[in-house]
């Protein structure tokens, strides 16, 4: 099922792969999961990838079977599926293009540490599939940096990282550096373990809300 639904969204992706199905070749063989986890990674990390994509295929599913479906939740679900099956970002696909000159920078918006809460709970989630909780727990409290303001960041095995104070405070620039600091640690951490962590929880992405 998971990797019938795969290669569906891949079909959708790209056109061509619809016109050879088309043509009657058998799709099917487009994509081997199995081989294709293989060629990725290496022992363990291939089980709880499959994991991993059973997870998204079925959120995918879920979203896809609303009556009003998400665009922006469903490319990010997608761009997870397309990243544990090693494809690179079409900001990566561009790196080498030449680049328009750069624009005038507009105003920082605010951050508050409802939006770090929620990239840190979102970490602890993809985290906690692959590693499980006490490991999580462990990682995420060993790279939060070391300040009494930080300090009111509540972590527990297996309940959601929580603030002790008002979370529609905003973050100053020092707090928004070491929040940064924090969220690199963290996945640094788990992807001594699951090498492939930055790119599933698309970790350029998260470090752009602060």
């Amino acid at each position: 099922m998971t990797n019938y639904y795969i290669r569906k969204l891949y079909r959708q992706k790209d056109p061509y792969l619809s016109q050879v199905e088309d043509m009657g070749d058998d799709f099917s063989t487009f994509m081997d999961l199995e081989q294709v986890l293989k060629s990725l990674y290496s022992g363990g990390e291939i089980d709880l990838m499959v994991r991993q994509l059973e997870t998204l295929v079925q959120y995918h599913q879920g979203l896809t079977a609303q009556s009003f479906t998400p665009q922006p939740q469903l490319k990010e679900v997608e761009q997870r599926i397309f990243a544990i099956l090693g494809e690179s970002s079409a900001s990566d696909q561009g790196a080498n293009a030449p680049q328009p000159a750069p624009a005038a920078s507009p105003p920082k918006p605010t951050v508050t540490v409802d939006v770090l809460l929620k990239i840190l709970n979102q970490l602890q989630e993809s985290s906690t599939t692959f590693l499980g909780a006490a490991i999580t727990t462990n990682y995420l409290q060993a790279a939060r940096p070391q300040s009494d303001w930080f300090e009111q960041f509540q972590i527990q095995r297996s309940q959601p990282v929580t603030y002790a104070a008002d979370p529609a405070q905003a973050l100053d620039e020092q707090q928004k550096e070491l929040a940064q600091k924090w969220i690199k640690g963290f996945v640094q951490s788990c992807s001594q373990v699951i090498t492939k962590f930055p790119e599933i929880v698309n970790l350029p992405q998260l470090l752009g809300q602060l």
